[in-house]
């Protein structure tokens, strides 16, 4: 299989099965919300394998039969794998079926896929049975895989020739972010079927920029035509979407001017997404290089990270955010058409805004901190999967190409499907502005060491411990902006632990 160029030529694929099946997409009920959507009209899509300029690694590898095994979490939201075919299935769920059928067919292998709920019963399950052989792969919950890489599970995967991480489908930063000691342990991207359906955007209600007259303060303000510009010109930073959300308030539920959950609100979040305004800003946790993991200098930096916390905090403070514990509450809200922005995963609109109707929305990146920062960055929240090539594999090369080849097939079938199912069917009419949007965000995510090793910088190094590398979202829970009693607190009990993470990881063989 060869990869496709460019996302629009995907897009395009997608847009002709669109045309074809009428009315299927567009026309879906509104349902009740559970779990992810399985009944949505559609076809699976065929991926475009036009590019030929570039040798796959794939190209010729095959094998005679052989079976891998798999041992997977099962994810609370879209699956990560489909057994059976039936027409009943969505679209994203045909898609999760025939990109594991096609990576059968294409390396003649068979698949066994054994799923069970994750947990401390799953890893030392994972541990037990790769110490006999008993999986070739482990596809974990994101933050497993610290203790799994600990116990010796994970070979690494730069040492197999079949996998190529300049693949579209890799995120293009993994490697840079993820590698320690020169090995990568664990990857993810879009063979996870839930790494988009976790991304961070920003939500914005397009129907309430006109009423409260967003693009013409963007033209007046920022010399932008409108909020789209805004974003493509790098003009989108923290100032901006703070100052566009200020004001922007209504007594909605009539309460006297008493502000609640149910009032109209500039700007809507909750407590698990407070950790994007420190990777917004482009700061790291933790860093790692070919001599191991360290505490990051942007964590360290008291008078920057005092700065950023005073500048959120004085904005959430203002009257004009609601943030809120209950995602559900920030989530309908939106979809309510209470709140002009909202700072939440694509699974909520993959979940609950797709479905409403009348909501007219657009998704934007995480803005960034200042205008002179290169690149938008968030972080992923925690469900999705990382999959690793395990070291008790008997096949691990077969394992190795298994995950490259399904990671293929997964960038030209599960994403587009997603993407379809999170934008109301305008990623696949071709919105060139809808489509920007989602490439921006999608490239925008980053991955932090910290925040997937979070287990191992627990205070005291124990399981029960705090964990101490989220002081900066306790900060904003509390509207604090007190660093330097974090750094005088715990900088060295971090450093310590950092180092004794490093011990862990030189004293694993040689995979």
């Amino acid at each position: 299989m060869q990869k496709s160029t460019k996302l629009w030529i995907r897009v395009l694929s997608l847009a002709l099965v669109v045309l074809m099946l009428g009315s299927m997409l567009l026309a879906c009920r509104k349902k009740e919300e559970g779990a992810a959507d399985t009944t949505n009209g559609g076809d699976v899509v065929n991926p475009n394998n036009s590019d030929t300029a570039k040798k796959n690694v794939l190209d010729g590898v095959r094998y005679n039969g052989e079976t891998i095994r798999v041992y997977g979490w099962i994810p609370s939201n879209i699956l990560e794998q489909v057994q059976e075919f039936n027409a009943g299935l969505g679209v994203v769920e045909q898609n999760i079926y025939k990109r594991l059928d096609e990576t059968k067919k294409q390396l003649n292998i068979n698949v066994e896929w054994k799923e069970e709920m994750h947990g401390t019963a799953f890893i030392q399950n994972a541990v037990t049975a790769n110490q006999t052989g008993g999986y070739d792969v482990i596809a974990c919950y994101s933050t497993e895989v610290t203790r799994l890489m600990l116990q010796g599970a994970a070979k690494n995967l730069l040492s197999f020739d079949t996998m190529d991480f300049d693949e579209p489908c890799w995120p293009k930063n993994m490697i840079d972010q993820l590698t320690i000691y020169d090995k990568l342990y664990f990857c993810t991207g879009d063979i996870s079927t839930n790494l988009i359906f976790m991304t961070p955007c920003v939500f914005v209600n397009m129907d309430m920029v006109n009423t409260w007259h967003i693009n013409e303060k963007i033209q007046q303000q920022y010399g932008e035509d409108n909020i789209y510009d805004l974003v493509r010109e790098g003009k989108w930073t923290y100032d901006a979407m703070f100052e566009l959300a200020n004001g922007v308030w209504r007594d909605t539920d009539s309460t006297n001017g008493t502000r609640t959950a149910d009032d109209t609100y500039g700007l809507s979040t909750y407590s698990t997404l407070f950790c994007n305004f420190y990777a917004g800003a482009g700061y790291t946790l933790v860093n790692s290089d070919e001599a191991g993991v360290y505490l990051s200098e942007d964590y360290t930096d008291v008078d920057s990270i005092e700065k950023l916390l005073k500048d959120v905090t004085d904005f959430f403070d203002g009257g004009f955010c609601l943030r809120s514990e209950a995602y559900t509450v920030v989530r309908d809200n939106f979809a309510a058409g209470l709140h002009l922005f909202s700072l939440a995963p694509a699974s909520h609109a993959y979940l609950k805004h797709y479905h409403t109707d009348n909501l007219n929305y657009a998704a934007l990146p995480m803005p960034k901190y200042t205008v002179d920062q290169e690149d938008y960055r968030s972080w992923h929240c925690a469900n999705y999967t990382n999959y690793m090539v395990a070291s008790g594999s008997a096949n691990p090369q077969i394992a190795a190409s298994f995950l490259q080849c399904l990671a293929q097939w997964s960038y030209d079938t599960t994403r587009i499907a997603i993407f379809e199912n999170t934008m109301k069917a305008r990623f696949a009419q071709g919105d060139s502005d809808v489509v920007k949007m989602w490439e921006m965000i999608v490239d925008s995510q980053a991955f932090d060491i910290g925040r997937i090793c979070a287990s191992s910088f627990r205070r005291g190094g124990s399981s029960s411990g705090a964990i101490l590398i989220w002081q900066f979202d306790e900060k904003l829970k509390a509207s604090r902006t007190d660093w330097e009693n974090v750094m005088d607190a715990y900088k060295d009990e971090l450093i310590e632990l950092a180092e004794q993470f490093n011990t862990e990881l030189a004293a694993l063989p040689d995979t």
